[in-house]
């Protein structure tokens, strides 16, 4: 009997053990969904000169951000301050037919033990046309080196570091928006998502809220009425 038993004790810690190893593979997994997904809305919202929401993205606690050669900027007054008025000019969103893009790509993210706090490598192609009169198009790419810290439970960004690889301006002849049309010999069963005439071409709804605070995000036009908090 006492054999049966001890028998039955080692497989329970066993199981007990394997049980534990794979909440902590899926608490791993899932904080780095969380921080994955974090900076790609950063990278969603600096296309779209949205600042204000770039910056909710912060902690509060000593925030900082550092891109190229500007220096780096402290909290989260400062960091909106730099964005806004440096970066943007003053102006929040885009003007018609200005493109800005900011792609995410690779993100290396790694986890302290405790839980608590991220890094993360990660690079940016960058192509944009701001202010959209200019005669160039702009190519770009920097490698990021980001800090992230868990504050109430969600996980923010806590530093930004981006390093710029190179810029190349191109000459560019003409920036299109607008597809084929719909073909008349096979019309299609819907039309397609109209133009924003505040940006002049196609803008698709954003489907999910601010990944820190939770409100609807707006379509990032610079002429709509109230579109700067």
């Amino acid at each position: 009997m006492n054999n049966r038993i001890d028998a039955l004790e080692r497989r329970l810690a066993a199981q007990e053990e394997r049980i534990a190893h794979l909440t902590a593979a899926m608490t791993h997994q899932e904080d780095r969904e969380a921080i994955e997904r974090l900076q790609y809305s950063y990278g969603y919202f600096m296309d779209n000169r949205m600042f204000d929401e770039m910056v909710d993205l912060f902690c509060d606690d000593a925030p900082w951000m550092e891109i190229g050669q500007r220096g780096r900027y402290f909290g989260k007054t400062r960091i909106h301050s730099f964005l806004l008025d440096v970066l943007g000019d003053g102006r929040w969103g885009l003007l018609r037919d200005e493109v800005i893009n900011h792609v995410q790509m690779q993100p290396l993210v790694t986890i302290a033990q405790d839980g608590k706090t991220a890094r993360s490598r990660a690079r940016a192609q960058v192509q944009g046309n701001s202010p959209p009169t200019t005669e160039f198009f702009l190519l770009a790419e920097a490698i990021y080196e980001n800090e992230y810290v868990r504050e109430n439970g969600v996980w923010k960004i806590k530093g930004l570091g981006v390093a710029m690889t190179y810029y190349t301006l191109l000459l560019r002849e003409k920036i299109w928006f607008h597809s084929a049309p719909p073909s008349e010999a096979f019309p299609p069963d819907l039309p397609s998502l109209p133009d924003d005439p505040g940006l002049g071409r196609q803008f698709a709804p954003w489907h999910f809220t601010h990944p820190v605070k939770g409100y609807a995000l707006r379509i990032p036009a610079s002429a709509n009425v109230g579109a700067v908090k």
